[in-house]
């Protein structure tokens, strides 16, 4: 009987090792894929989609006013020079002021010092022209994953507000 108890508990622990080393392995697994990583940190090992990297959105924000709003992954930063905003297809509009916000400076092998955003930032913009009347933006940017050092070829939204 005591044998019969022994063979039993080896069993069990043989079954709850091959379980904890099966889970551990694929905790391994993800994790080199960077899906464990960007769980936990939100963070990722390889760059992504710039569309997912990067994003801009208007808003209209008061009269003859206009917020672009944009977004940055943790490890991305955006270049503060290869930012632009212009009117397109809008006559009834011009751009009065734009307020970019304080950048930080990267240290960069290619562009030198360089101002950079590395996190997500807005933008008010002021217009003169027809109020109610539609406007559309064209924002062009461009931002590198900073782990690798991959930089994305420039990107641009076109973003249609009423002011």
């Amino acid at each position: 009987m005591q044998h019969k108890k022994s063979i039993l508990l080896q069993r069990f622990w043989e079954q709850a090792f091959l379980a904890v080393a099966i889970a551990f392995a694929a905790a391994c697994a993800q994790a080199q894929s960077g899906g464990l990583l960007e769980k936990l940190t939100g963070k990722t090992a390889e760059p992504v989609d710039p569309a997912l990297a990067f994003s801009v959105k208007a808003r209209t924000t008061g009269p003859q006013q206009v917020m672009l709003e944009f977004s940055i992954r943790p490890d991305y930063y955006l270049y503060r020079e290869r930012i632009s905003v212009a009117l397109k297809d809008s006559p009834a509009w011009r751009i009065q002021s734009i307020a970019f916000p304080p950048t930080t400076i990267k240290e960069d092998k290619i562009f030198g010092r360089s101002p950079v955003y590395t996190q997500s930032f807005t933008v008010p913009i002021k217009l003169e022209g027809k109020p109610g009347s539609p406007a559309s933006l064209l924002v062009q940017y461009q931002g590198c994953f900073e782990p690798l050092g991959v930089c994305y070829p420039p990107a641009t939204a076109t973003l249609k507000v009423t002011p």
